[in-house]
């Protein structure tokens, strides 16, 4: 019983080896950006006086709060290209007068993945009897 223990596990652990081998040396696996743990994530707010010049910018992030953004060249850049979008920006970010201050050094736009269509998605699943779900008790849906 003990050989067939030990065979048992000499052959998972060569099988896990392969695998993982395998995977690394696939040339068609998608290539994923580094996750960066100080890039600040979060979405654009453009504030602009009556004539259409920016006075500040701002990106706001739920969970952890809002940073003004300093107004140099590249903070009137994201600005202007970014407004009321989603953004990942890595830069400086400083605390005065209890205010969070970011000084961009770059900033690139968070894309949504491939085939999400949001809300209003066809393919989307559906709670049965949720908003554009299927009726409760229809059949296939966990009903009757």
């Amino acid at each position: 019983m003990k050989k067939l223990i030990a065979l048992v596990l000499m052959v998972s652990m060569v099988a896990f080896v392969f695998v993982d081998v395998s995977r690394a040396a696939d040339p068609n696996m998608p290539k994923r950006p580094m996750f960066d743990p100080n890039a600040i994530r979060g979405m654009v707010v453009v504030e602009k006086d009556a004539n259409g010049v920016i006075t500040a910018v701002k990106v706001e992030n739920r969970r952890r709060g809002t940073w003004n953004v300093v107004l140099d060249a590249k903070g009137k850049e994201l600005g202007e290209t970014m407004a009321n979008k989603l953004v990942t920006v890595i830069g400086k970010e400083t605390t005065k007068d209890d205010q969070k201050w970011l000084t961009v050094g770059k900033y690139t736009e968070m894309k949504r993945p491939e085939g999400y269509g949001g809300p209003g998605d066809p393919n989307r699943p559906r709670r049965p009897g949720g908003p554009g779900g299927p009726p409760p008790g229809a059949p296939g849906e966990g009903g009757k």
